[in-house]
């Protein structure tokens, strides 16, 4: 009998982490009454998104794991990227240093070759080790932004008061 301890399969624990990704993003967006392409604006400085939803705003606190390029078919992580507000590199220190630990070069080089695969795969580790409730992704031209939901909330509908 080996008293080793077995060796992780680290294909099969990403597509678990893939896997879970699919599930959470079909659930979050029917808790909170968002359709199929909820309306969304983010801001990189409050580290939250805000979908607009049948039941008033719906606000994410959120961490942007990181971006690709399509003209220069690449991934950059936000720890790795200067243009990107600090506290989401901060928020993706538990990858980071998981990566460290495992010596995964994934979670650990700042820039990878390669686009929306290789995005997808990070986004669903990043999900996975910060135990985000969702994920989302947007465009903006030549850039598309991978996001980590951590929290939701809907907020209140401001109502005009009647004297």
């Amino acid at each position: 009998m080996s008293t080793e301890p077995q060796a992780t399969d680290w294909t099969a624990w990403s597509r678990e982490a893939a896997e879970s990704m699919v599930r959470n993003n079909a659930q979050w967006p029917r808790e909170y009454g968002l359709d199929a392409a909820p309306a969304c604006t983010w801001d990189l400085e409050s580290a939250t998104l805000t979908f607009e939803g049948s039941l008033g705003p719906v606000v994410a606190t959120a961490c942007l794991v990181g971006t690709t390029s399509d003209s220069e078919g690449s991934f950059v992580w936000s720890w790795a990227n200067e243009a990107i507000p600090r506290q989401h590199g901060q928020a993706l220190e538990v990858v980071h240093e998981f990566g460290r630990e495992h010596q995964l070069a994934l979670l650990t080089t700042a820039r990878i070759s390669g686009g929306r695969p290789e995005a997808m795969e990070c986004l669903g580790i990043a999900a996975r080790l910060q135990r985000a409730v969702g994920t989302f992704i947007d465009q903006q031209g030549d850039v598309t932004l991978y996001f980590t939901l951590l929290h939701l909330r809907v907020e209140p509908v401001q109502r005009e008061r009647l004297h």
